[in-house]
């Protein structure tokens, strides 16, 4: 055990100062099998590549459905994922060669319909993690739709042309959308290739689709290199561009803060390198609309200059006008980066925001040299859950992610260790934690 934890030490430091050195760059992007998540991100200490990078994404490269589920013609499910090539993106470029037009109305309320679409034949879902809008779906697929609602995800078949569907867990509402256009070939391509496939089911809990996996599930684990940006960096593009002279600056309990006297602050955790910033030019409380406010918050992002490379949209809180984004590895949310997603952004007002977030971000993947972790199946995890005296209708949703956890043998690397996370009472929760504060 000791040599193996030397060799993986010193395998650690080589990488680190190869990188440093930019020796062997090449080499360890190319080898490493979760690069196509980060190719346009390997400079990222460099301000100006962030910057073009920035200028080139778009709303709807980060508002993408972040599964695939393939139902087949014997009514089995799976998760479909792809190492080597990001789905979603591949499924939203096909789409856009879609025509979708009218929309209609078949059903609300009625559970019994809700399910049997989601367990219909031959058929694909891109699901959401939350609730987006119409709007929205019309940014992300270059479409032009008139729909006002909201959807959580988007079923059609892949057999007959003109089966396309918008669902909304919430009221269980399902809407036809007239389709013109559609390549089929293109979307049966993209689910067969080389892809990694999960055998899984879809529940209803307390009225969002769970994706329950059936079998136990094999997922890599990820060590990755991390660029810490500066405080001054987010202080100049946040809170005073023009006069940094002007910003004061005050340490209290381990924090710093970050003042320009007048609406805008900003508080470092410098141990875990965590961000609040503030802008409270006006308190008049102000809500428009959903879709404003995820435009709104995009544009906010943009400007933040965050690397937006494995960012996804994951939730919005419609009490607080809020919305929480996250970042993907392997089609699976990275969870403890920071205490509220990887970033959170809440419209508070007309000129008002609050903006919680990271100054660390991923940069390159480093192999870890390590077997697949075995995780157990949905049903044994509730099961364990319950057996710890967990009630079920505290559990709001469980799913696969990644914990993110610092190396010890560098500052310069993070962990990303694959476990399951459960929604108890609100807030996400590693399963191994909710065990171990029951034993206690």
């Amino acid at each position: 055990m000791r040599g193996m934890r030397t060799s993986r030490l010193l395998i650690h430091i080589g990488l680190i100062l190869a990188i440093l050195l930019s020796i062997g760059l090449s080499w360890v992007i190319w080898t490493s099998p979760a690069r196509y998540e980060k190719t346009k991100q390997q400079s990222g200490t460099n301000t100006s590549v962030i910057q073009s990078e920035q200028a080139n994404k778009s709303l709807g490269d980060v508002f993408l459905p972040t599964q695939v589920i393939y139902t087949q013609a014997d009514s089995t499910s799976h998760l479909i994922n792809n190492t080597k090539v990001n789905l979603t993106d591949s499924m939203r470029s096909t789409i856009e060669d879609w025509r979708l037009t009218r929309v209609t109305k078949e059903s609300t309320n009625n559970r019994k319909k809700y399910e049997e679409l989601m367990g219909r034949e031959n058929t694909v879902m891109l699901k959401y993690p939350d609730s987006v809008t119409g709007g929205i779906l019309n940014n992300a697929f270059k479409q032009n739709i008139k729909f006002s609602g909201k959807i959580s995800r988007i079923v059609f078949s892949t057999e007959k042309r003109n089966q396309v569907y918008l669902l909304n867990d919430t009221n269980y509402a399902i809407y036809k959308v007239q389709t013109r256009k559609q390549n089929l070939a293109l979307i049966k391509e993209i689910i067969s290739g080389n892809v990694q496939k999960f055998t899984v089911k879809q529940t209803l809990v307390n009225h969002h689709m769970m994706t329950e996996y059936e079998d136990s599930v094999k997922v890599p684990e990820y060590s990755y290199l991390v660029n810490k940006q500066t405080a001054a960096y987010f202080v100049s593009t946040l809170i005073n561009s023009d006069n940094a002279s002007s910003v004061t600056t005050k340490e209290q309990s381990g924090k710093t803060i970050y003042n320009d006297n007048n609406s805008k602050r900003m508080t470092v955790n410098n141990k875990k390198g965590t961000v609040a910033y503030e802008d409270l030019a006006s308190h008049k409380a102000y809500h428009e609309n959903m879709s404003k406010a995820m435009s709104q918050s995009f544009t906010l992002l943009k400007k933040m200059e965050v690397p937006l490379d494995n960012m996804r949209y994951y939730k919005y809180d419609e009490k607080n006008n809020a919305i929480v984004y996250r970042s993907y590895v392997e089609g699976f949310p990275i969870f403890n980066q920071t205490d509220y997603g990887t970033v959170e952004v809440q419209i508070t007002g007309p000129r008002t925001k609050k903006i919680n977030f990271s100054l660390y971000s991923l940069q390159i993947p480093v192999p870890t040299g390590k077997e697949r972790t075995t995780l157990p199946s949905t049903q044994v995890v509730l099961d364990r859950l319950k057996a710890s005296g967990y009630r079920t209708a505290d559990i709001n949703n469980i799913e696969i992610g990644y914990q993110w956890t610092a190396n010890p043998a560098s500052d310069l690397v993070v962990n990303l260790t694959p476990t399951w996370y459960v929604n108890y009472k609100n807030q996400w929760v590693s399963y191994q934690q909710l065990l171990s504060d029951q034993q206690q």
